[in-house]
């Protein structure tokens, strides 16, 4: 029963950050530079939808607990088959698409001039691999994901084996990678994000240690919440500036602790909404929905019917909302009917 309630709430977080993923990735660069409301609801989201997948992540990979104890060349192609080959699999993919489609004469004048234009290959996979990729951004999270969970799996074993606390070292671990990924700076590359994002890896790993905490919270957790995303909104209208380099440490730690006391609220709604059957089927679904979702769906949808097309803010994005949540939930539906087909002929 425990568990069941676990995966409960972990799937309608999951289908929460989903919508609000597919609802940024709606709002192009250029709707932000012309609305005032799109830029703020953006950069709000954006602030911590992120860090809360990273959350999520590291409850499942503490609720699979025993998955630990397998050796660490199975574990790790485990990881690489359900990470980096849809990873690989769709960059290619989206690269094939966007180089036909930007040489191919009918379809190249909408590509001209767009942040989809002709690209070299070899150039295409550093970007995707140092930073992001050009094509389709939001595959850097796939990628960070991937080797924040074999750090901290190698930390596992190596505090079970030398009798450590497991807890203490991860989080030291993770304080020290937020801290140094402020001083390197340079937030797009992939190095600094795994420093920066591991911190809500471990953070999803506490609440594997304390399953019903979600769902045990109060009123008091629910107004540190609101507060929270209070704070939030006034630093995303009005920025804070730091002159030292202390300072900037200081304010990246005070900023975690904000996001961090907000998506616990988040997780606390997640809880009273894991009933709720459609949001939990998009959060079981959420991986494939976030692969999907993104160009096709969204940013090109965009392209065409806002910066070309001249379409009203309002009606572009729910466009793309539309077709992002649908068509990827759609095509996950045909895949597993086409493999379940091909499996009964066998």
């Amino acid at each position: 029963m425990e568990k069941k309630a676990r995966a409960g709430w972990v799937d309608a977080a999951r289908g929460i950050g989903i919508l609000l993923i597919v609802l940024i990735h709606s709002i192009r660069p250029d709707m932000r530079e012309a609305n005032a409301a799109c830029r703020l609801v953006y950069e709000l989201i954006i602030s911590f939808v992120n860090g809360m997948f990273f959350v999520l992540a590291g409850v499942t990979y503490r609720m699979a607990g025993g998955r630990r104890e397998e050796a660490p060349g199975r574990f790790l192609m485990k990881k690489a088959r359900a990470l980096l080959l849809p990873f690989f699999g769709y960059a290619l993919l989206v690269y094939a698409a966007f180089s036909f489609a930007a040489w191919f004469p009918p379809t190249a004048r909408v590509f001209q001039g767009t942040e989809y234009g002709r690209m070299p290959l070899g150039e295409y996979l550093r970007l995707t691999l140092r930073e992001d990729s050009p094509y389709a951004a939001h595959l850097w999270f796939i990628w960070v994901l991937f080797w924040i969970t074999a750090a901290v799996y190698a930390a596992d074993s190596l505090c079970k084996r030398w009798g450590l606390p497991r807890q203490r070292v991860l989080w030291a671990i993770a304080l020290a990678g937020c801290v140094a990924g402020t001083l390197v700076g340079g937030g797009n590359s992939a190095a600094v994000r795994v420093l920066t994002h591991t911190v809500y890896f471990v953070y999803g790993t506490e609440f594997a240690v304390r399953p019903a905490l979600p769902e045990r919270s109060g009123m008091s957790s629910a107004l540190a919440a609101v507060l929270s995303a209070g704070v939030m909104v006034r630093v995303v209208l009005y920025g804070v500036h730091t002159v030292t380099w202390y300072g900037a440490v200081l304010w990246q730690v005070v900023w975690l602790l904000v996001r961090l006391v907000f998506l616990r609220g988040l997780f606390q709604l997640a809880a009273r909404l894991q009933n709720t059957a459609w949001l939990t089927y998009l959060g079981r679904e959420s991986f494939w929905v976030y692969l999907l979702h993104q160009p096709f769906c969204c940013g090109f949808v965009g392209l065409v019917l806002y910066s070309k097309l001249g379409l009203p803010i309002p009606a572009a994005c729910a466009a793309a909302i539309a077709l992002g949540l649908t068509l990827p939930c759609c095509a996950v539906w045909l895949g597993r009917w086409a493999s379940q087909r091909l499996w009964a002929q066998d």
